[in-house]
């Protein structure tokens, strides 16, 4: 039986949907939600009363109190930093959710904070830990000699309909490159996780319904270290059951890897990952391997936050370089925009 450790969720605009998958997670058996903060005092005081919970009228008041241990942080990612500071100075560790941060040093010193401070930081995209399907995948390439990434095409989709509301993803420099930045992240990252840093990068955009000035279709372009090369693609403006799919094609020298991609591929659910591994030999092509997991890009691992906290296990360089190249990558979507 653990020890649950108190947690209070700031910033209710996306904090809301963290709360429900919360109560439907493992998140339960591991923190106790103590209370939720916002600085729409009405929509706090809501939300408390749904869950049973207090309502704290800011961060500050949060950081206070000495008996709340973890912050689920979801504000704005513009700034973020700052207020990550404050927190771990404050002696609390963190969920927070991507895009970690707008500017890369900002991320890189906040993190190095933290390890100084020997307090946790995690987020869903990059995980902590590599996911179940990530995992598989590192497995199939040792297993089966795949030999070097030659290729990765990633893709997402949804069906949006949204009205330009002032926030912050109505503006291009706080959220460059638009579904790029809100959905086409996770696959980034994964990229990332998979493949290694990246050394050119280019985006193409454009927008066709949303009713935000931000892109609603974007593809982005990356040239790897060590010569592969990645597209990713996501858009707000397809319905065709398939949302949020994460689609991912892997080419090796050797063999090729999919995730949720094809018409032949089961309809996915949302977090489930199918995977499909195809050799070819002197037979021709040949499904070698499949696997299911419920675990994809973008969970929040609730289990690892909990023993990370527990036995005091500090970001690690590696987590950290991934953290910062992910945003290294979103924030050169401002610079970089080219418009169809």
């Amino acid at each position: 039986m653990f020890t649950r450790l108190p947690i209070v969720i700031v910033g209710l605009s996306f904090g809301q949907h963290i709360l429900r998958w919360f109560h439907e997670s493992d998140a339960v058996q591991y923190f106790q939600l103590v209370g939720v903060s916002d600085l729409r005092q009405s929509l706090a005081a809501e939300v408390a009363a749904q869950y049973g919970v207090r309502a704290y009228s800011s961060l500050e008041e949060v950081l206070r109190d000495d008996s709340v241990a973890v912050v689920g942080l979801y504000t704005a990612p513009f700034g973020r930093a700052q207020l990550l500071r404050d927190i771990l100075r404050a002696g609390k560790d963190v969920m927070t959710t991507k895009p970690f941060e707008l500017d890369a040093d900002e991320a890189g010193l906040v993190l190095e904070e933290a390890r100084r401070l020997n307090r946790v930081i995690h987020l869903n995209s990059p995980s902590q830990e590599p996911t179940q399907d990530i995992r598989c995948i590192g497995n199939w390439v040792d297993k089966h000699g795949l030999g070097k990434l030659i290729s990765a095409r990633g893709e997402v989709w949804a069906s949006y309909f949204e009205d330009e509301d002032g926030s912050w993803m109505d503006d291009a420099m706080l959220c460059p490159g638009g579904v790029m930045m809100r959905l086409g992240i996770y696959l980034i990252n994964d990229i990332l996780r998979l493949a290694g840093p990246v050394d050119q990068i280019n985006l193409i955009s454009s927008r066709v319904r949303t009713g935000r000035p931000t892109p609603d279709i974007a593809r982005r372009t990356l040239t790897g270290r060590s010569g592969y090369i990645a597209s990713v693609y996501a858009s707000f403006c397809i319905e065709d059951g398939d949302r949020y799919s994460n689609g991912l094609v892997l080419n090796y020298e050797n063999g090729t890897i999919y995730r949720n991609i094809g018409e032949t591929c089961p309809v996915p659910k949302q977090d489930h990952a199918h995977l499909a591994l195809v050799l070819g030999d002197e037979h021709g092509r040949r499904v070698a391997e499949t696997a299911d997991f419920y675990e994809i890009s973008g969970v929040y691992q609730w289990e690892n936050l909990y023993h990370s906290i527990i036995n005091r296990t500090p970001v690690s360089d590696e987590y950290a370089r991934m953290i910062t190249e992910g945003v290294k990558i979103l924030s050169s979507m401002a610079g970089a925009l080219v418009e169809a």
